[in-house]
């Protein structure tokens, strides 16, 4: 994602060494269950309604949900944030109530965009062992600005909107603010059913197999929509105008679906819509199966370029007029998300490189193969950005650092997307391409559904390599300069064993 990358991004195995043991799915079989039941006034740009979340406690004391629109509600200055929201926006409402658990008000304690909640009860923590239910009423009148939930006057898009469980790992709860740099989110896969209430005359498209859903008509001139997913780690929702129209394919068992206005250029969008199709996929057969029978791509208002979510992404205006220029580039980066943040989560504030990085060495490969110039030229530009350093090692910058740490965007898009391209691409050509789409595939396989960390990377990438892959990862990831010739000669003895 990120509309700062798409404009300076494009101006500046399966070995028999042995794998690590696959991911525990014991996780999944815990996974939270979000319910909720929603009503959207597309035309006053108003949502309100109620969520129940099931879950099964890490910490018997409290819980915490991310409540990120919450965080336009109040003005936020600075260059970054006008480089996300656009130079005048509209600030937007947000209220939550009517907070139970297990059926008991409890009051909340919200600092922030994040809500604490209190699951002890008359001092006696809660039953660890079994699911409990968070239940929680919220309204809100929508933001107007470039980003991830706004509207214009044809759709309202809906990103991060409902309320989330914060991840509690290894290092406690993280309750990271969010960051204008990036995209400063960290979820767990879970289940969602969603009721949707909204006019009779708009469309929609979401995270869930949209075709599948059961529509009625609870009053004159609304409807329903009964929207269930399962395994997913978050849930994007746009509702359209009869402006919009789809083209639709399949690629696979996967229907995929492109969505524009009246007013949009037609041969770009289904140039838009090949691209997702014929990338997806690709992405299937050198990746891993994709899991969603459905998958939209669907154009916005604002700016935000490209942003992915789990079946679903967004693509603003300008990928949709006459002959634009990048528009299959960010189609194909926001479509390998599928895999990397989809499929393969990790924590995007602290370690961004796991799925951006991945993610943008996916789309040049893709590219280079499928649209040859489009991606000679991203690769050029990726290698120049990634391997050129000398400013961000002095300023003491590195990919493997949290998002609060990037001065600015141009930083971010050339050390967590070109720096990490960079060093995929190189170790493709040591490896050669198929060897490393082998190992790709089985990093997909073995943490699927699951949260992965830099050090779960490291050590899968030494185990694939059959040496300790550490000097490898310091200077590219951590950009220690006293590693590069440790890094340089790791990459060769794997080129002179692919050779053997």
């Amino acid at each position: 994602m990120r509309k700062w990358a798409f404009w300076l991004g494009c101006s500046c195995l399966v070995m028999n060494l042995g794998w690590p043991a696959k991911a525990s799915e014991e996780p999944l079989l815990q996974k939270p269950l979000y319910q909720a039941n929603v009503h959207i006034d597309p035309v006053k740009k108003e949502v309100s309604g109620s969520i129940a979340i099931t879950f099964w406690p890490k910490d018997p004391k409290h819980a915490y949900l991310h409540l990120y629109p919450d965080v336009f509600t109040k003005r936020q200055d600075g260059m970054l944030w006008e480089e996300l929201l656009g130079k005048e926006p509209g600030l937007g409402t947000y209220d939550s109530n009517k907070l139970t658990v297990d059926g008991k008000a409890v009051a909340g304690k919200k600092t922030g965009h994040i809500l604490e909640i209190p699951l002890a009860a008359e001092g006696k923590p809660i039953n660890e062992t079994g699911p409990h239910k968070i239940e929680l009423d919220f309204a809100m009148k929508l933001p107007h600005n470039d980003g991830r939930m706004s509207y214009d006057e044809h759709a309202i898009w809906l990103g991060n909107w409902l309320p989330i469980l914060a991840v509690y790992d290894q290092g406690g709860w993280r309750l990271d603010a969010y960051e204008p740099v990036g995209d400063p989110f960290y979820s767990e896969v879970a289940d969602y059913e969603v009721n949707v209430t909204f006019p009779a005359g708009y469309q929609w498209a979401s995270t869930a197999p949209d075709k599948a859903a059961e529509v009625t008509a609870p009053s004159k001139g609304e409807k329903t929509a009964r929207l269930r997913v399962k395994d997913v780690r978050d849930f994007a929702l746009v509702v359209m105008d009869a402006s919009y129209q789809s083209t639709e394919s399949k690629a696979g068992d996967t229907v995929v679906r492109t969505w524009w206005r009246q007013g949009d250029d037609v041969q770009q969008a289904k140039e838009n819509h090949q691209a997702a199709v014929s990338s997806l996929a690709y992405f299937h057969q050198n990746l891993g199966a994709y899991p969603y029978t459905e998958y939209d791509v669907i154009r916005t208002g604002g700016a935000i370029n490209g942003m992915e979510y789990p079946a679903l992404v967004f693509l603003d205006g300008r990928h949709f007029l006459a002959n634009a220029e990048y528009a299959i580039d960010t189609v194909v980066h926001e479509t390998a998300h599928q895999w990397f943040y989809g499929l393969v989560g990790n924590d995007q504030l602290r370690e961004a490189w796991l799925d951006e990085g991945f993610t943008e060495y996916a789309t040049i490969a893709f590219l280079t193969e499928q649209y040859p110039l489009h991606g000679a030229e991203r690769v050029r530009r990726r290698l120049a950005n990634g391997t050129f350093v000398p400013l961000y090692v002095k300023e003491h910058q590195r990919p493997w650092q949290a998002l609060t740490e990037f001065p600015a965007n141009q930083y971010y898009s050339d050390l967590v997307y070109s720096r990490t391209t960079s060093m995929l691409w190189l170790l493709r050509g040591a490896w050669g391409e198929e060897r490393l789409y082998d190992v790709l595939r089985q990093y997909v396989a073995t943490y699927r559904y699951q949260l992965v960390s830099g050090e779960q990377w490291k050590a899968f990438l030494t185990k694939a390599a059959g040496e300790d892959a550490s000097a490898f990862l310091d200077y590219w990831m951590n950009l220690d300069m006293s590693q590069q010739e440790q890094a340089a000669a790791w990459l060769e003895r794997q080129r002179e064993k692919q050779q053997k």
